[in-house]
């Protein structure tokens, strides 16, 4: 469903909008801290760069009794605008230089502050909204629009984190959410509930807007709002996909009909911009406008980095989490992290007794390793089974895993220098060439003659990519074929054992997302955290239309 969802409105959004802006904003990062009368301290910091218009602003509206108050912004040179009130949209450049205020309209406002001066900026704003959270019948509301739709430039990423102000934790005990406008995903992380896209915003259609839940007692708002707080979620849950999960099969009938009127409709047109929406794409993140342009490569993508190689497949569709769980199985195994044992019968089985400490793996691995231990039980050896049953139990473990994975591909993506917002250096363009190129070449292996091939020392990684790509199988049978003592050699297995791990690691990988999808689709409707809607959230407050550089 997401993905159609998400290639639908691709198809929309590179057929019908104009060509690509100068100006771009790279990142937003928004922080509501709650205050125990309702009302919340907003922080946002918009990191842009900028080459039109005189000003920035911000919108503002449906409010009701919500009222905006203390604006003040700082640029990244910590330089302290003066808030000079009513502002006035015509003024110049140069006059609203340094200076922030407020536009009143009818039910809301714009937070306007100068640009200053074109190129990069890194503008922090604060003001405060009284009144946020409404009490109702059962329970108390939150439900804020928190990015309008058709703010331009549209951002790259945005993310959102609401916290207490006395510090209490939000958990499922106490809280409920659900995210709407975008693709990504609403989480309880540290105490705090967490939104996150994981895409750019591709059309004007795109906002956040979070609706949650608050036990009573949490707050003592000023504002109520009559009724029970399931008539709210009523509202927000029209035309989102959360419903559409509720009801699939009429969701998905409609939704294909949908899909076949728009085809039929403008078959040719859709062809053309689907093509050179996937240029654009393929230029700012290979450096190419045409992935078949691509031939083959034997080096070993972003130094072995699955999770960096992870985040540049998923930008293109071509990989499953599954696949990348098998593929960290086998480094596990290949470093000697995971060893192998036999049952009574002869038959390999996954050993976990190892400790992980001293291997440098990141969070994500540690916390992997962790998982197959609990489930391989007091003996530690993964038994057929054992971990279908486990995942079973602890879906929501599982889930969370996965969630994380895109968060830790595109953060070693920074760290390393090749990702700045969403701009792709020129190494790490030559390094996703180099993991297409190697896909290639693996899918091909049989075809090229590679009887001599030097890189036996190498085969060990061949096969964890192999199962990042879901050929590690094949890999494994055609580097048999050309040696089966150097396989042995430099696998660290022979070629039937290497097999069965192979089987259990892609049975493993199933067995995640299964639980996986499972939990996200029952818990995502029910408020626990997930997937966010892109569709849907109707009856906020806080929003409207429009915002960014004019």
């Amino acid at each position: 469903m997401r993905k159609l969802l998400t290639f639908i409105a691709a198809v929309l959004t590179a057929a019908f909008s104009c060509a690509a802006q100068d100006s771009s904003t790279r990142r937003i990062d928004i922080s509501l801290v709650l205050d125990k009368d309702g009302g919340a301290l907003v922080r946002e910091v918009w990191d842009m760069d900028i080459h039109r218009g005189t000003e920035w602003y911000l919108v503002r509206g449906n409010l009701g009794d919500i009222e905006i108050s203390g604006l003040s912004v700082r640029d990244e040179n910590g330089r302290e605008f003066r808030n000079i009130g009513r502002w006035d949209v015509d003024r110049s450049m140069e006059e609203k230089s340094g200076k922030c205020g407020i536009v009143r309209k009818s039910g809301g406002c714009e937070l306007c502050w100068g640009l200053g001066s074109y190129g990069e900026h890194r503008f922090t704003v604060e003001y405060r909204m009284s009144k946020v959270v409404k009490a109702m019948d059962d329970f108390d509301a939150l439900h804020l629009q928190l990015v309008s739709p058709g703010i331009s430039p549209r951002p790259q990423n945005v993310r959102v984190e609401v916290s207490a102000a006395d510090g209490t934790a939000f958990s499922e005990e106490n809280c409920a959410i659900w995210a709407f406008g975008f693709n990504g995903t609403d989480l309880f992380e540290d105490g705090k509930i967490v939104l996150a896209t994981d895409e750019p915003f591709r059309s004007d259609a795109y906002s956040v807007i979070l609706l949650a839940r608050f036990g009573k007692g949490l707050f003592s708002p000023q504002s109520t709002l009559k009724g029970p707080f399931q008539d709210k979620l009523d509202q927000a849950f029209k035309g989102s996909s959360y419903q559409d999960y509720l009801d699939e099969e009429e969701s998905e009938r409609k939704l294909m009909i949908f899909a076949l009127i728009l085809l039929g409709l403008g078959a040719v047109l859709i062809i053309f911009s689907v093509a050179a929406y996937i240029r654009r794409r393929n230029l700012r993140i290979f450096g190419v406008k045409k992935l078949k342009e691509i031939g083959y490569a034997r080096d070993i993508p972003f130094g072995g980095n699955l999770y960096e190689s992870r985040y540049i497949l998923s930008k293109i569709g071509t990989i499953t989490d599954a696949n990348f769980a098998s593929a960290l199985i086998l480094r596990m195994v290949k470093d000697g992290i995971i060893g192998i044992s036999h049952d009574s019968d002869g038959k390999v089985l996954l050993d976990v007794r190892s400790s992980a400490e001293g291997f440098g793996l990141n969070k994500s691995q540690m916390e992997f390793h962790s998982m197959l231990q609990k489930a391989a039980g007091d003996d530690l050896v993964l038994q057929d089974k054992e971990y279908s049953r486990w995942s079973r139990k602890h879906e929501k473990q599982v889930a969370r895993w996965i969630e994380k994975l895109g968060n830790y591909g595109s953060q070693e993506l920074v760290s390393g220098g090749y990702l700045y917002g969403d701009r792709y250096s020129p190494e790490a363009q030559q390094q996703a060439r180099t993991l297409i190129g190697f896909r290639n070449y693996l899918k091909d292996f049989t075809l090229l003659d590679e009887r001599k091939t030097t890189e036996v020392a190498l085969w060990g990684e061949y096969i964890v990519f192999a199962a990042l790509f879901g050929i590690a199988d094949k890999v494994a049978k055609e580097l048999k074929d050309i040696n089966p003592q150097a396989f042995e050699e430099f696998v660290g297995y022979d070629y039937p054992t290497m097999r069965r791990i192979v089987f259990i690691s892609n049975n493993v990988g199933n067995n995640i997302v299964s639980s996986a999808t499972h939990y996200q689709t029952s818990s995502s409707t029910s408020g626990k955290g997930g997937f966010s809607s892109f569709g849907g959230g109707g009856g906020f407050s806080g929003g409207g239309f429009g915002g960014g550089a004019r």
